[in-house]
């Protein structure tokens, strides 16, 4: 998949001198503005790639500007109903003495980004205890959304998506009893009572709801966005925007002890995020997030082997068993360290010789069973 450097650098909430030279560099003689602005759109990021754009006085085609304008108007506008359709469904849950936790962006749009347009989502996420989930899916059903026909195994993290057209625009909720799925890489232990204590309040327009701590957010974002499921679709650049802007803005609340000690593959994996978008170390001190050199040619992709992608899909784009293999079992550098947490080539290599085969074996035994 083609990179694109000017939206991999935008992939922050607040921009910085040395961001705004190296995207003002970027977009000199830069051409592909229309496949960019598709990528933009996958990527979560166009409202955001338009603020750094703006932000940096960085010279664009006035018809790109145009078209980023106009799908930032977008995003207000699905914004402003997510929220006010959100606050209605949490007066809803307060009325029935339900419990949410909000998750992701849901939050993150209130609390980290200072205009809740520049966090696009495809869906709110909302944790409840697995004692209250079913009657909250229940509500929302009732209220008139609609439950999608996909099936979801009984032991799944999160019941079957709900969603409902309001002004034209698709609205949609994910009920979660648990955070993460049951398989590799293999995910904390969740204890939704502790998690509950030790949140934090935030207001969605005159309600008060929980979220996670700062420190269980930012876990929560690296968990979720760079070490999903093999299977599962790559991150998307809005994750690492989130992620960077989480621990930029929050930097001297974070309990960075607590960090390294119990979440030591996010400790690890934070200086690689430099590679995506450069830290601002105006704010980030290199004795909390290790500095790592700059390089531009780093190849940021996510594992695209085997079974991310089928056997059938290899095959009909004409790739080979020699690729197929090096696509399964030697993945980039950058995905693997932050993937499994190992930091430099000792790490990388004790990763893809032992930590990433037995994931894949895991996944060949599962489909093997299957089948069989």
């Amino acid at each position: 998949m083609k990179r694109y450097p000017i939206l991999e650098v935008c992939a922050r909430v607040e921009g910085h001198e040395v961001q705004h030279q190296m995207l003002r560099e970027y977009c000199q003689n830069f051409n592909d503005w229309q496949g960019l602005l598709v990528r933009a759109e996958r990527e979560g990021m166009a409202p955001l790639l338009r603020k750094h754009i703006l932000e940096s006085e960085a010279e664009i085609p006035a018809t790109v500007r145009r078209s980023l304008s106009l799908l930032y108007k977008r995003h207000k506008k699905q914004a402003v109903v997510r929220l006010k359709v959100l606050e209605d469904i949490l007066q809803l849950f307060e009325q029935h003495q339900l419990t949410p936790i909000l998750l992701k962006g849901s939050a993150l749009c209130l609390t980290l980004y200072p205009d809740p347009a520049l966090r696009p989502m495809r869906d709110m996420d909302i944790l409840f205890s697995r004692a209250e989930v079913d009657k909250a899916q229940g509500l929302l059903r009732d209220a008139g959304f609609e439950q999608a026909n996909s099936p979801i195994p009984p032991d799944h993290h999160h019941l079957p998506a709900l969603h409902k057209t309001i002004d034209d625009i698709k609205v949609c909720f994910e009920l979660h009893r648990g955070l993460y799925p049951n398989c590799p890489p293999y995910y904390p232990v969740v204890d939704f009572y502790k998690l509950m204590e030790a949140g934090q309040m935030i207001q969605v327009g005159e309600v008060d709801v929980l979220t996670f701590s700062h420190e269980e957010t930012l876990h929560y974002l690296y968990q979720h966005a760079l070490r999903a499921p093999l299977t599962y679709e790559s991150y998307k650049l809005i994750n690492i925007a989130d992620i960077i802007g989480y621990t930029e803005k929050y930097i001297e609340t974070l309990e960075w002890q607590m960090i390294q000690k119990r979440f030591p593959l996010l400790f690890n994996a934070l200086p690689l995020m430099q590679h995506v978008s450069p830290w601002n170390r105006q704010n980030v001190s290199e004795d909390i997030i290790a500095s790592v050199q700059k390089e531009r040619t780093v190849d940021l992709a996510s594992f695209n082997g085997w079974p991310h992608r089928r056997l059938k899909d290899f095959k009909a784009n004409g790739i080979g068993v020699s690729k197929i293999l090096k696509e399964t079992f030697l993945p980039s550098i950058w995905w693997t360290q932050i993937y499994y947490g190992k930091t430099g080539y000792r790490g990388y290599l004790n990763a893809v010789a032992l930590k990433h085969p037995r994931h894949i074996l895991w996944w060949k035994r599962l489909y093997s069973s299957l089948t069989g």
